[in-house]
């Protein structure tokens, strides 16, 4: 099938209207955002069972047409490691397309690897190997050669046998539900919608700060989050993660511990005064409202021993599904686990019965 190119809204329009009844959407998109907060959508590419199409979304203004397809719930949009092109579309439109299907989700649930290409899926599936050497093309730019837009349209081409031949299998071993708890999870509108009060929980190193360090942390990183809104810069060109912190440690309290302050250039010298302020008013917040400590110290020399135990068990378990384990349970819900958290998806979804409520039992029949 044949690729089509559509550069403006009457064209849009035409192509979102024929493809009002089709069952499934296989989606992809082409951005850029190394020098913004927000990426800026170049491409949107889609394939249905009858037409191939590289939207132009440089040269088309109006995309209206094109969410009334996407979020029609009688349509199946898939995509393959979908959630940058689901930021995107919450982005624009404030909700998640769906319902939604991840090919790279459902491979994993099938024994084909963890985060495995789409590259690989198409060359498993379709014996097809496709050219990947274009991954750096600057998709902003116009006129985009023949060459780019072809190696865009690849990346929805071989999407929908993909998604056949791997719903099938899903259906073969009974794991249609374990991929459809996956793809919701990815789904939820949450996961897209950054709260500024809570991007401090976020930052590198943050567990190791103490309550009176965290409230000035809270405070700092949202004033970055909402400066880089404002500019659309990445958060790191507004302050890094490592300043961000030394700031919450340090607590300058004028221009002169401030410049001096390791990890502070002149840059940031720009926002001093704002700074400055930001720390006062944290410190004013009474104690009672500081956040709690994330440190939690080290686990024990017995808890390491039995964090090495359960991983075993989950190893053995995944072999025995052919899947990664990984997928069942990661190092992090191990120790979460062996701490005593119980509220984990271990233990309230497909993977309750298949591990979550033996691995427990293991933890606790050896704490």
């Amino acid at each position: 099938m044949e690729f089509r190119i559509l550069t403006t809204t009457q064209e849009l329009e035409a192509f979102c209207k024929a493809s009002h009844d089709v069952d499934w959407l296989a989606l992809d998109t082409e951005f850029i955002r190394e020098r913004t907060y927000y990426p800026k959508l170049c491409l949107v590419q889609i394939a249905s069972e009858r037409d191939i199409v590289c939207i132009d979304t440089i040269a088309i203004n109006d995309l209206s047409s094109l969410r009334k397809l996407l979020y029609q719930p009688s349509i199946t949009k898939i995509f393959h490691s979908a959630s940058q092109d689901l930021e995107i579309f919450v982005n624009l439109y404030d909700e998640v397309p769906t319902p939604m299907f991840d090919t790279q989700i459902a491979a994993s649930l099938l024994g084909y690897g963890d985060q495995v290409s789409y590259a690989h899926l198409v060359n498993e599936i379709c014996s097809i190997e496709l050219d990947k050497s274009l991954s750096r093309t600057n998709w902003e730019r116009r006129p985009l050669s023949e060459k780019e837009i072809r190696y865009a349209v690849d990346d929805v081409k071989y999407l929908a046998k993909v998604y056949l031949h791997l719903n099938d299998e899903l259906t073969e071993h009974q794991r249609s539900h374990w991929a459809e708890f996956e793809c919701n999870n990815l789904s939820a509108l949450e996961k897209y919608n950054v709260d500024a009060s809570k991007i401090w929980k976020t930052v590198k190193g943050v567990g190791k700060l103490e309550p009176h360090q965290l409230i000035v942390l809270k405070q700092l990183a949202r004033w970055r989050e909402l400066q880089a809104i404002t500019e659309n810069k990445p958060r790191r060109w507004i302050l890094n993660d490592k300043a961000l912190r030394n700031l919450a440690i340090e607590q300058p309290r004028d221009l002169d511990t401030l410049q001096v302050l390791e990890d502070i250039n002149s840059e940031h010298m720009g926002y001093a005064t704002t700074l400055l302020d930001e720390i006062k008013q944290a410190q004013n917040i009474p104690e009672a409202n500081w956040p709690e400590t994330n440190f939690i110290g080290p686990l024990s020399n017995e808890q390491r021993k039995l964090v090495k135990q359960a991983q075993s068990f989950i190893r053995e378990r995944a072999e025995e599904l052919n899947i990664s384990p990984s997928l069942l349970a990661t190092r992090s819900v191990v120790e979460k686990l062996i701490r005593g958290k119980r509220e984990l998806d271990i233990l309230s979804s497909w993977k309750k019965d298949l591990i979550g409520n033996e691995l427990v039992e293991f933890i606790e029949s050896n704490t």
